[in-house]
């Protein structure tokens, strides 16, 4: 990193413009509606498939709650200084994975699937990176200030598509038959969404200038 952009980031996070940059309220809404979720369904799970419908319920809660993040009401004043597009999304992409993490490790702890909690802690990073990679191209291509608003409908979009796929493509696949099928197919989902991440967070300046 050069020494300008050393010294913007240095001088941002003094100044503690990130956290009143970024719109939190629909992430704590997102952890309360989780939380509630579990204190009233996790005394009725007695088996792996019950553990397996919760988490993928919470899981889902906070992906959508997250994309927000991404929202970005001061990206055309941004656009000029010299801290890259990757910088100025990624650090936020890397609030909104820390955003899920944190309660979905939580919420592991409390649920305790077992042998289980592999296989839905990749659903859970694939929907998030879809997520982001949905409210990130939103972003860059459209409109940066309501990155979320759209992003957020497409991740309950895609779980109830996911959700009515037949059992031979099943994704939200019960423990037992097809679980490793199905996770096959969340990995190729969690890997296209990082490319297609990966791709709008590059700076469409960068290609103004090589052209110069």
């Amino acid at each position: 990193m050069t020494g300008p952009r050393r010294r913007v980031l240095r001088e941002l996070v003094a100044a503690g413009v990130l956290p009143r940059a970024i719109w939190w309220h629909p992430v704590l809404a997102g952890w309360l509606i989780s939380a509630a979720v579990l204190v009233w369904k996790a005394d009725d799970v007695h088996d792996a498939r019950g553990a397996a419908a919760l988490l993928r319920v919470v899981a889902v809660l906070l992906v959508t709650s997250v994309v927000g993040l991404l929202d970005d009401a001061a990206a055309n004043v941004l656009a000029a200084v010299p801290v890259p597009l990757a910088w100025r999304v990624g650090v936020r992409c890397c609030l909104a994975v820390v955003a899920v993490a944190a309660p979905w490790a939580a919420a592991l702890l409390w649920v305790r699937p077992g042998h289980s909690a592999a296989g839905l802690t990749l659903e859970c990073a694939a929907l998030s990176t879809f997520g982001l990679a949905v409210a990130s191209g939103i972003a860059r291509w459209w409109d940066p200030r309501d990155a979320g608003l759209a992003a957020g409908p497409a991740v309950l979009g895609t779980a109830g598509f996911a959700a009515l796929l037949p059992p031979r493509w099943a994704m939200f696949a019960p423990p037992g038959g097809g679980w490793v099928e199905a996770h096959v197919r969340w990995a190729v989902v969690l890997a296209v969404a990082s490319v297609v991440l990966v791709l709008t967070l590059r700076d469409p300046a960068r290609r103004a200038i090589r052209i110069r």
